[in-house]
């Protein structure tokens, strides 16, 4: 975690400097103050400020913009009593990064997250702990507050859930369905809640074949026209595989970089090796010298995972899709 520490009297800079040593970071010039602020906000992912809450929240105030991206900020009294978790508590990792200082000051964390307070589950901080991604963020609040309320709301999951540390309030979609709901799911599924917040697992392995020089725009229409035919999220995509030959594609190089997805290369040797009866295709061998591409590819990549579709073809490109296994979801509580 990658902190900065900011300080205005000669107790606060001591303080920043026990911390700096049990923690690291970078303690910034009190000369510097505003502009660090700014810069920092952007680049570090723990702000700490040592001094009154109300400086704090007026530099930070500007530069504030959603709980997905704005990172950590703790705000500490010059003596270490009191680390107050002020911004990003849960998916910038504040309140964890408060009990581990309070801890180590022998002071007190000061946390005011509802869940937290009332001691219920907070899915933003369950789907962090399970790399899953938000894909409705705005509908937190209401799954939050239903669970704050004391209110039942529905699980839906094509994922494994240990559900043993959670709240008898989370019911899985067996009951009736409340008004609102989870859905943990790399599938587009509908859901008849008022109110549903969708999580998505990095569960899915694309391959992909096209032809040489390709054009970006008609692999990238293909690629989201693949997903929708076959209902599955963009978000759950974990990676794309491809074979050695097509590496330096710029076509497949421009879809990864823009939509921030990792490229695996699939080596011919395991393809050549692989027992699975792939849907061998003459013109692919005779380019390629390989039975299989996209559907190697993706099946290889996800670790012989369980195949979504076999090679879909539009026009000179080919997408495959592949899920690969994950470990059950656990609820971990808040950690330190």
């Amino acid at each position: 975690m990658k902190t900065a520490y900011f300080w205005l009297t000669p107790q606060g800079e001591q303080l920043a400097l026990r911390l700096q040593e049990a923690f690291g970071g970078t303690i910034e010039p009190k000369a510097a103050f505003d502009a660090a602020v700014r810069r920092d906000f952007v680049s570090c992912d723990l702000l700490v400020f040592i001094m009154a809450s109300g400086i704090a929240v007026r530099k930070i105030a500007p530069l504030v913009q959603s709980k997905a991206s704005d990172p950590a900020v703790l705000v500490l009294d010059q003596q270490g009593k009191y680390v107050i978790s002020l911004l990003s508590g849960h998916l910038g990792g504040a309140n964890a990064a408060a009990r581990r200082f309070a801890a180590y000051l022998g002071g007190e964390a000061v946390i005011t997250t509802a869940t937290d307070v009332e001691g219920v589950p907070a899915f933003d901080l369950f789907a962090k702990q399970n790399d899953l991604v938000i894909e409705n963020l705005h509908e937190m609040k209401h799954i939050s507050g239903a669970l704050v309320a004391g209110e039942k709301i529905t699980l839906l999951t094509d994922l494994p859930v240990e559900l043993d540390a959670f709240s008898e309030n989370i019911v899985p979609e067996t009951h009736p369905v409340q008004s609102c709901a989870v859905v943990i799911s790399d599938q587009l599924r509908d859901c008849r809640a008022e109110h549903t917040l969708y999580l998505r697992p990095k569960s899915l392995v694309l391959g992909v074949g096209c032809k040489k020089n390709i054009a970006p725009e008609h692999l990238e229409q293909c690629f989201l026209r693949f997903l929708e035919e076959h209902r599955l999220s963009r978000l759950s995509v974990a990676k794309i595989a491809t074979v050695a030959l097509k590496q330096n594609e710029p076509a497949i190089l421009a879809l990864c970089e823009k939509y921030r997805i990792p490229l695996e290369i699939v080596l011919d040797d395991a393809i050549l090796g692989c027992n699975y009866p792939f849907a061998a295709s003459p013109f692919v061998q005779q380019v390629t010298g390989l039975p299989s591409v996209s559907e190697a590819s993706a099946y290889l990549a996800s670790g012989c995972g369980e195949v979504l579709t076999g090679k879909v073809k539009y026009s000179g490109v080919t997408f495959a899709a592949c899920r690969k296994k994950l470990p059950a979801l656990r609820w971990k509580g808040e950690t330190s």
